[in-house]
């Protein structure tokens, strides 16, 4: 008549798992690799968008959204990875 509680955790997205967990599951076995990428990343599009925005192109500033999303998934797949290790 009512539905029953289950102790079943609901399936997520593809999407949800890549922004839960940082990143995508190749990425969780060797973590801090990943993360000295993503920061490399970080640098060279923080560099490339202040060189587009010097020249006059304004939609270089969109590139500093590229360098956030990489420096926030990276701290989430290091503050992830330590978790798991505790």
């Amino acid at each position: 008549m009512y539905a029953q509680p289950s102790n079943t955790i609901p399936a997520r997205s593809g999407f949800q798992n890549y922004f839960a967990g940082g990143g995508w599951p190749f990425q969780r076995r060797h973590p801090q690799a990943w993360v000295a990428v993503r920061a490399l990343a970080v640098v060279l599009f923080i560099t490339l968008g202040t060189i587009l925005c010097s020249r006059g192109y304004e939609w270089g500033a969109l590139v500093y959204l590229a360098a956030a999303k990489d420096l926030g998934l990276g701290y989430r797949l290091l503050k992830t990875s330590r978790a798991r290790q505790h």
